[in-house]
């Protein structure tokens, strides 16, 4: 896996908006953070558009995401938040871009799509973090999720790296140890690649899952596809987010529905970890190999995230 630099003192932020519209006001938050903290910032022309419930067409969209993969001064590119319809850009991304110049891309819920579509084609790393959103708009940004996310991007790791997440963690069906690279995210954006030529490699892979807003049985259905789909009989582990604002079934757990799917399988099963939608969050990057110990109940990174 490819990765870039890590991220210094003075390096430039774009900000894209590749999902639902973001406010003028929300924008410049964002740019205050990090300006704040030395960095330069650029914002994306077509960044505050609107076309129905997306922020800008796809093109428009497509455009400014291609505007910042090219630009030489930007290091990192931040998906001002998430909402819907950033799979319409799949097919419209200068991936090439990327591979010329590996760059930090960051976000989750909706852009996760992008996250794995654009590692699966590039074999560059991409950044399952907050998006610009949780930098001091709405939330904001938890000093957990905040340092987690810094140390990722901006430190040399001494490998391998253990995630801080062993209280958090709950392991529901242990294992040998699994280790393969990372892909996954928000469970309903990224069963949209199943399918299609953007899909990643699933088999040894990890998969991440994780949901919010989103009752017992969908959670149940989504990951019946995934089992039809043959993803769940090829991953060497599974790791489950927490499960943010989302409706009981007093008929079975969240825990129950995902064993009955698994199985017939023998991967380590870890769930409740720390990421995506929850306001404590880790940074993941996507595509890199991470180590899942369920008799441990750790996370590593095993593969570093930057250079």
């Amino acid at each position: 896996m490819r990765v870039p630099k890590r991220f210094r003192p003075g390096d430039t932020v774009g900000i894209i908006s590749p999902s639902s519209p973001i406010t003028p006001e929300a924008i410049e938050a964002i740019t205050r953070y990090f300006e704040r903290r030395g960095h330069p910032v650029k914002v994306a022309p077509n960044a505050l558009a609107r076309f129905g419930f997306m922020a800008g067409t796809p093109k428009q969209r497509a455009d400014d995401l291609n505007l910042m993969l090219r630009d030489p001064e930007v290091r990192m590119i931040i998906a001002s938040r998430g909402g819907a319809g950033a799979a319409h850009l799949l097919p419209l991304i200068d991936y090439a871009a990327l591979e010329a110049a590996p760059k930090f891309l960051v976000g989750l819920s909706d852009p996760s799509i992008l996250l794995n579509a654009i590692t699966a084609r590039t074999g560059v790393a991409t950044y399952h973090g907050p998006n610009g959103v949780k930098f001091g708009v709405i939330g904001p940004l938890t000093r957990f999720s905040e340092d987690n996310f810094w140390t990722i991007v901006g430190e040399r790791l001494e490998l391998p790296y253990a995630y801080p997440v062993v209280d958090a963690m709950h392991v529901i069906r242990e294992g040998s140890v699994a280790e393969g690279p990372l892909f996954g995210g928000h469970l309903k954006t990224n069963q949209v690649l199943l399918g299609t030529p953007w899909a990643p490699e699933w088999r040894g892979a990890i998969l991440l899952i994780e949901e919010m807003e989103v009752g017992l049985a969908r959670m149940d259905a989504m990951l019946a596809h995934l089992r039809l789909a043959g993803v769940l009989d090829s991953i060497a582990g599974l790791i489950v987010g927490q499960y943010v604002s989302c409706d009981a079934v007093e008929a079975e757990t969240l825990e129950e529905i995902v064993l009955r799917n698994c199985a017939g399988t023998s991967f380590p099963i870890v769930m409740n970890v720390p990421i995506g939608h929850t306001d404590d969050k880790i940074t993941v990057p996507i595509g890199c190999r991470v180590r899942v110990d369920s008799r441990r109940g750790t996370l590593e990174l095993i593969e570093s995230p930057t250079e």
